[in-house]
């Protein structure tokens, strides 16, 4: 059988794309929140545990005060958090902070006393402030609980316990039903575990709340591909590409994979090349490359390709570039049958270097 032609069961390495969070400064900007924490005394209190949480992106950092009361919490990303003083298991103090982006340090220090005396006051003055306290309050605790069902979905999806990831979804959009985020990753974990009109309904809502989410428009593409609707899943793996065009190659290998599948190769070969180039060792990129500039060539002319040195070449080095990324990957054993049949050897084991982003033409 020409395996060039028998590419069926490829459909199955789309890649599924797990929702990015967006993200407020570039990737590796980082800064940091200090300070330290004073009682009701006024005295250092030490052993007390600050908890910082931001949903978006989902960070949370917990760390100590010392003897003297100090604490830093170090690495975080510019986002609004949450802050939470607990002590010996009793929360004593939350409130809002914001880290912006582009500043490196920001210091908070946290008098329990002097809060406690201005909380009073204010509440003497302003009849309603209680009532904005009681709902801060309220507001800091039900994110706490979310960022807590998102950590542990996460931590289940990461042990392949899907159905039970599902669970810790649902339950925080009982929390918060409009949260997009959410809504994308549940659909995620749904169609992870084979509940497919269920999957769809999540991320098409995820989509109403946020259409400009490129993870959104991917995942939701794989349920459509799957369900055998290709030219809309077609159209929303364009649009995750154009919104996120620095960061898509999986958009763009799942896109020149299901045209590769349905026979359109010529189509196939523009997206799966912008794979290649923006993911350099994204090595399933080259596999589905290398057989679609076979198929092209075979198609193009009768003439065989050992008589075709050029455009031969061309097709061995992308096949070796797969097998030197990935010597026992999924497709090795097809790509050295490929590679029989082009009358080469395999590639040496040691990789060419490969080329940054910015060096490519």
């Amino acid at each position: 059988m020409d395996r060039s032609r028998n590419l069926s069961a490829l459909t199955l390495v789309l890649l599924a794309v797990l929702l990015a969070a967006p993200v407020s400064a570039q990737v590796g900007e980082t800064g940091a929140i200090i300070g330290a924490v004073y009682n009701e005394q006024g005295l250092p209190l030490a052993g007390a545990s600050v908890v910082l949480r931001s949903v978006n992106p989902p960070i949370r950092r917990e760390v100590q005060t010392d003897q003297e009361g100090r604490f830093s919490a170090l690495g975080l990303r510019p986002s609004q958090y949450h802050l939470l003083l607990l002590h010996e298991g009793v929360i004593l103090w939350s409130f809002p902070v914001t880290l912006p982006p582009g500043q490196d340090r920001l210091r908070v220090d946290i008098d329990l006393k002097r809060l406690r005396e201005e909380t009073q006051s204010r509440a003497r003055l302003d009849p309603n402030l209680e009532r904005w306290l009681a709902e801060e309050r309220e507001h800091t605790e039900r994110v706490y609980r979310l960022s807590g069902h998102y950590n542990r979905a996460m931590r289940l999806l990461a042990d392949n316990q899907a159905e039970q990831a599902v669970e810790e979804y649902r339950s925080a959009l009982e929390l918060e039903p409009n949260n997009g985020t959410v809504l994308g990753l549940l659909g995620s974990a749904l169609a992870e575990v084979g509940r497919d009109a269920e999957a769809r309904a999540a991320l098409e809502r995820a989509l109403e709340l946020q259409s400009a989410e490129p993870a959104h428009h991917n995942n939701l593409a794989l349920l459509l591909a799957r369900a055998g609707n290709p030219e809309e899943a077609l159209a929303h793996f364009r649009r995750a590409a154009q919104l996120d065009p620095e960061r898509g190659a999986s958009y763009h290998f799942n896109q020149g994979a299901l045209l590769l599948n349905l026979g359109r190769t010529e189509e196939a070969l523009s997206p799966l090349q912008q794979a290649a180039r923006l993911e350099p060792t994204l090595a399933v990129a080259h596999f589905f490359l290398a057989v679609g500039m076979l198929r092209q060539a075979e198609a193009r002319s009768s003439r065989p390709l050992l008589e075709r040195p050029t455009e031969r070449a061309e097709i061995i080095n992308v096949f070796h570039r797969y097998l030197q990324l990935a010597p026992d990957g999924p497709y090795a054993g097809q790509a050295q049958e490929y590679l029989e049949r082009l009358g080469s050897a395999p590639p040496p084991m040691l990789l060419p270097p490969v080329p940054l982003p910015e060096d490519l033409p």
